[in-house]
């Protein structure tokens, strides 16, 4: 069993589509911890003026999950971040610490619609720059503009833009056009984390063992540790990858 680190998941009880209460952020974090996972980002969506939760009562919730947690798993980091839905104007959000960035860093991870250009994901993530944050492309396997354009991700990851992908997007079999996608910009360092993305027990939970299979059989030993580990860990340290 491989420890990991997964930096997007929605297990924080009652703030969002993810964990209903902390019974089932419990079982979540159980199963995650017999997963492997060492390290885990809570990153609840952030929505601009359409939230569930104020700042502070998600930094309340965080800290009583965090206290209850280590009497269970003791060496298991639980860290604060936001999925921020990309629109207009709401970098003025990060600005302002609305948003929670990646456990108080540079870091942010922000998500857009699935049908966005890609001019405008290439702005907006030169706006991100801009204020000085370092953006993270949620669950990049999922907009139709970059699928089938990998000189578009060379050129967002040229610019400085980092890839998150959801481990279950490696499952499947070849004749899945999606999953060859995935698997092709693993296999092409193009990934710099992963997440599992996961909101329940059963349907979108947090188990990897089917992934991690995939993953430790094609990619290559450092890459596998740099992306399941050592970045993740460099990122919630608020330093810079060297990629």
């Amino acid at each position: 069993m491989k420890r990991y680190a997964d930096i997007h998941c929605h297990m924080l009880p009652g703030v969002d589509d993810g964990a209903i209460d902390m019974e089932t952020t419990m079982q979540m974090l159980e199963i995650s911890y017999q997963e492997g996972a060492r390290a885990i980002v809570f990153t609840p969506h952030y929505e601009g003026g359409n939230n569930q939760y104020q700042p502070a009562e998600l930094e309340e919730n965080y800290q009583m999950l965090k206290e209850k947690a280590a009497k269970m798993w003791p060496d298991l980091e639980l860290y604060l971040g936001n999925e921020l839905l990309y629109e207009q104007g709401i970098e003025e959000y990060v600005k302002d610490g609305s948003v929670h960035p990646m456990h108080q860093t540079k870091y942010v991870l922000v998500e857009f619609n699935v049908r966005i250009s890609y001019q405008e994901l290439y702005h907006a993530m030169q706006k991100m720059q801009k204020i000085r944050f370092r953006p993270i492309i949620a669950h990049v396997e999922r907009y139709h503009c970059l699928t089938k354009h990998p000189e578009r991700i060379a050129e967002l990851c040229e610019m400085g833009v980092y890839l998150q992908m959801n481990m279950t997007s490696v499952l499947g079999n070849v004749f899945n056009e999606n999953t060859r996608w995935c698997r092709k910009l693993l296999k092409e360092k193009r990934i710099s984390f992963l997440g599992t993305d996961a909101h329940d027990t059963r349907h979108r939970s947090p188990y990897t063992g089917e992934s991690m299979k995939w993953l430790e059989k094609h990619l290559e030993a450092e890459y596998l540790e740099n992306i399941l580990w050592k970045y993740p860990m460099k990122m919630l340290e608020n330093k810079y990858l060297e990629i």
